[in-house]
Parts: C-alpha cells; structure tokens; sequence
C-alpha cells in the first residue's frame, strides 16, 4: 500500500468510494481549528459563568455555582446522545453539524440576553431572580448550548479516528498521533479563552465575550463543513450502547425466567409433600 499518512487505501469501502484517498492529517487539520476555536468560548464560559450568573443574572453564590455543576454535568452526560446518534443515526460529520447549529443558536440567545437589559432580571432578596418569559431564555438557551456542546464532544473525536486505517500499522501511529495534536488544540483553544476572552468579559461586558465565543464557534464549523471533500465518511452502523442495552436486557430477562422457576419448583415440592402425609 502507498504511503498514506496513515489514511484510507483507494479500495476501501465507505460512503465515499467514488475519491481515490481520503482521510489522514490533511483531513484532521480541519478538525483541529474547529476543537480550538470552540474551546476558545466554551472553557472561557465555564471559567466565569458564575460570576455571570451572579452579578448580571442577580443569582445568589450558591445558586450560581450550583446552576454552573448542573450545567458542566448535563453537557457531559448528554455527549451519549451525540456518539449514539453518531454511530447509529446520522454520520459523524452530519452529527457534528446538526449539533453545532444548535450550540450556535444558543450562544446567539445568550449574547442576546447578555446585551439587552430589558431581557435580564431585576435585582431582588431572592436566591434567584429569573422568571417568567426571561428565565425561559435563561434556561432555554442552557439547555440547549448543553445538548449541542454535548452532542459535539460525544461524536467529534470518533470522526477524526475515522480518518485513520487501524488496520494499517502507520495509521495506528498515526492516530495516536491525531489524539495528541486534538489535546494540544483544545488546550491552544482553552489558554486563549480563559485569558483574553474573559478579560473582555471582565472588562468590556459580557456580550462582547459571549459575541466573540460564538463568532469563534460559528467559524470553526464552516471550516469543519469545509473539510468534507476530505474526510472519510463510515457508514452507521451499530452502537456499543445498544450492545450494552441488549445484554443488560438479556440478563434481566434470565434473571426473571430462573426466579420463577424456581418458585414454581418450591411450590410443587410443598404440595406433594402435603398430599404424602
């Protein structure tokens, strides 16, 4: 086989059979711009999303430090959803994309409520102060940056391992070497966030930062969007969620069959031993 950079050979068989090669570094560097730009608004958020919370949306220290870990908690729990859309539904790259807008979207309600005063809530002795069509933007607009945040991180990562042959022996190395280079984006990313994104924050208001994550964000998927004349597109197929369903419901299934059984054996053996005496 030719040299590759560890990606695809023109024989194998994928969505994409009509392109001579795909895959390889080439294809990840897209990918790489998207994790940075991203992480960009995404760690830079989650660094002072409290203080947001408490000094523009009027929540007490404790309810805002418990509304961030709610927030930090439903993004990574709900990245199941993404790899299992991602391995089942969708390809990854169009799981990416569909997640994507809606991350997007959601940074645009943010920044529009961050900007507008009339949208945010007055300040009162509560623990909290949003309520009514506000604390819908408010918790609408979470929720959603969760699910496609989300859904991004749980089908990204397997796209970029997609690009590499893990049945060839330089496409092994290579894709140890793609994992290395996506931490090394995601921390370019995060260093520039927590540091001039929330200065600007800090300092110009919050919906210059806000604005700015999703401006970053917006352009990291165009670039990823941009790439897919060069990726390598695997067909979906089975989840290992569904595996671990499966077998999860096969062994309540025996489990429910051997007690009864059993309880029908301990029955029987009562009453023949009545009848005798």
């Amino acid at each position: 086989m030719e040299e590759n950079n560890g990606g695809f050979d023109p024989g194998y068989k994928s969505l994409d059979q009509t392109t001579k090669r795909k895959g390889g570094f080439k294809a990840t560097s897209f990918i790489f711009i998207l994790v940075a730009l991203e992480n960009m608004g995404f760690v830079a958020n989650m660094v002072s999303m409290v203080l947001y919370f408490m000094f523009v949306m009027h929540f007490g220290l404790a309810a805002s430090a418990n509304t961030l870990t709610v927030f930090m908690g439903s993004t990574y729990l709900l990245s199941v959803i993404g790899g299992f859309i991602s391995d089942t539904y969708l390809t990854r790259l169009n799981t990416c994309l569909v997640f994507g807008l809606v991350e997007i979207l959601a940074l645009l309600m943010i920044t529009t409520q961050a900007h507008f005063n009339e949208l945010q809530p007055n300040p009162c002795n509560q623990t909290r102060c949003v309520e009514g069509g506000k604390g819908l933007m408010f918790y609408g607009s979470l929720c959603l940056l969760a699910l496609g945040t989300g859904g991004v991180r749980g089908s990204l990562p397997a796209l970029g391992g997609d690009q590499f042959d893990q049945k060839d022996e330089k496409g092994k190395k290579s894709l140890a070497t793609f994992f290395n280079w996506l931490l090394f984006s995601t921390t370019v990313g995060a260093s520039i966030g927590v540091t001039v994104i929330v200065w600007l924050s800090m300092n110009k208001g919050w919906d210059l930062g806000f604005f700015i994550s999703t401006l970053a964000a917006f352009v990291g998927f165009i670039f990823l969007a941009l790439g897919k004349p060069y990726y390598h597109i695997e067909v979906p197929g089975d989840s290992p969620i569904l595996r671990v369903i499966q077998v999860i419901s096969l062994l309540l299934t025996l489990s429910h069959s051997r007690a009864h059984t059993h309880t029908h054996t301990c029955t029987c053996t009562c009453t023949c031993t009545y009848t005798y005496t």
